[in-house]
């Protein structure tokens, strides 16, 4: 093993939850590898496949391929489909930080996982959500609100820095800038 697959093995792993093909072509630019943090996409959704995909034609590979029975239609279905999967992932794989894209039931299910196993959450805002996405972002937001600074340990609290920069540095689609806002920016603050 080289000195650098060694420094990779020993860096926090950053959940990217990829929950739809927009998600896919949003958070691909964040599978690169970065100094602080090894991001892992995880395509996941009611059709994670399609979003493998089009990660897979962005050259971002999935490092996790989260398969449900397909969730009927609605977002009550999708979240008690989704849910103990999500949890179980977090619980056993155990990233230093979840990052989640709008309002998704996925979203909020991820959420839901990962502060109820005390893993920092970092939510990327997305506008013009439906009124159903609009509310789930809220409550995503309570939820990272809730998150105690005693739960969370030095290693997650740099992780969710890094987290923050790679949304705010690597481009959107299209090319532009992305800005991220992190409810408990206080709580996981150094």
């Amino acid at each position: 093993m080289t000195a650098r697959e060694q420094q990779e093995r020993s860096l926090p792993e950053m959940f990217v939850i990829v929950a739809s093909t927009e998600d896919a072509d949003a958070l691909a630019p964040l599978a690169g590898r970065d100094h602080e943090v090894v991001p892992v996409l995880v395509a996941t959704g009611p059709d994670p496949m399609a979003v493998d995909d089009v990660l897979d034609g962005l050259g971002a590979l999935a490092g996790r391929v989260l398969l449900v029975e397909t969730p009927d239609e609605g977002p009550v279905p999708e979240t008690v489909a989704l849910l103990p999967r999500l949890d179980a992932l977090v619980a056993d794989d155990v990233p230093a930080v979840v990052l989640v894209r709008g309002g998704s039931p996925t979203a909020l299910a991820a959420t839901q996982a990962a502060v109820w196993r005390g893993v920092p959450v970092v939510a990327v805002p997305v506008n013009g959500d439906s009124a159903v996405g609009a509310a789930n972002q809220a409550a995503i937001a309570a939820l990272v609100a809730s998150q105690s600074p005693r739960d969370v340990d030095p290693d997650q609290v740099r992780a969710a820095a890094a987290a923050q920069r790679l949304v705010r540095e690597r481009p959107g689609p299209g090319g532009g800038s992305r800005v991220v806002r992190l409810a408990n920016h206080r709580t996981l603050s150094a």
